[in-house]
């Protein structure tokens, strides 16, 4: 499960997955805006620059897409005190 919460990291979360999130995103929030500007896009003569920024504000769509509708997975200090604490045998001495 990939880590959402605030401070962790994503770098485990596949970047298709952050695409998606992100092109999912842009999608319920401001369709008519997605034309508009795809449109404006046409006339423009530093496509290759857009496209990176278009590409790099759906992965960071995406990002927060995720940290908002993802639950946010145990943390690991949390997963080896639970590990511990369900061991037989073992006393909170």
């Amino acid at each position: 499960m990939a880590h959402t919460g605030d401070g962790a990291k994503t770098d485990h979360v596949g970047e298709s997955v952050l695409l998606a999130a992100g092109l999912a995103d842009m999608a319920f929030s401001g369709a008519g805006a997605a034309l508009r500007r795809a449109r404006a896009l046409l006339i423009r003569s530093d496509l290759v620059e857009l496209a990176d920024d278009g590409r790099e504000e759906l992965r960071r769509r995406g990002r927060l897409a995720l940290r908002r509708y993802a639950p946010a997975s145990e943390s690991h200090l949390e997963q080896l005190a639970r590990r511990a604490a369900s061991r037989p045998g073992q006393s909170d001495v």
